[in-house]
């Protein structure tokens, strides 16, 4: 009997192949995050970084250093980030620091909150970090520096904002990190419209809330609502 000893190499290369391209296809679905990058409530947020300011100086900042990677939902050990996208000549952002900053020595566990708040006792769930991505929109008179963004934060020196000295914008100083992001590249990134836009991010960098998606709520509201009690 004739053997197709041709056909038989065949068949087993068809067949390494085929088990070559099942194992690889198995890889892939191992090793690749399923979660799309985006600004969408359940996306996993795009990068944030930038020169940023503490109080005393500036320094890079990378959001990834705050992350918690193996975090998991429900767990109440991990840290929040609320990130507030504002221009340090808009009206609104002006009026709405002293609510923010109180809103972030709140969930940061400062005593600043509850001297000013009697009667209201310490926040018994995570911590949740605030930061503020400071930009300058393209609109007549919003021009801003990295001067400008120390006063706005610190509510000193001789800047103006939105037309009045930054000195007298609402509330106290602010204790938490502003981002140089003058020139929108992270505005851009988060394809934000406009100012002020918030954002929750849960410890594993998955976005959990979205003001321009929420606007019957707070974000004081929303870390209430999503955040797990310790």
């Amino acid at each position: 009997m004739k053997h197709d000893t041709e056909a038989d190499v065949r068949t087993d290369t068809a067949i390494k192949v085929a088990a070559l391209f099942f194992a690889a296809m198995m890889f892939l679905a191992f090793t690749t995050d399923p979660i799309r990058t985006g600004t969408q409530e359940g996306d996993r947020a795009p990068s944030l970084t930038g020169m940023a300011y503490n109080g005393s100086g500036w320094s890079n900042f990378e959001m990834s250093d705050y992350l918690t990677t193996n975090w998991t939902v429900g767990d109440a050990d991990g840290q929040w980030m609320a990130i507030e996208f504002m221009d340090t000549d808009c009206p609104y952002c002006v009026r709405s620091a002293g609510e923010i900053g109180l809103d972030a020595d709140y969930f940061t566990k400062l005593n600043s909150y509850h001297s000013s708040h009697p009667g209201v006792g310490p926040w018994d769930g995570p911590i949740v970090n605030f930061f503020a991505s400071a930009t300058e929109l393209d609109i007549q008179g919003h021009e801003t520096s990295r001067s400008e963004i120390e006063a706005f934060r610190d509510k000193s020196g001789e800047e103006s904002c939105a037309g009045q000295s930054c000195a007298n914008r609402d509330g106290s100083p602010h204790n938490f990190i502003y981002i140089d992001d003058i020139d929108q590249d992270n505005m851009k990134e988060w394809k934000v419209p406009g100012t002020p836009a918030y954002f929750l991010i849960q410890p594993d960098g998955i976005v959990a809330w979205v003001s321009t998606e929420n606007t019957q709520e707070t974000i004081f509201e929303a870390i209430m609502r999503l955040t797990p009690e310790v």
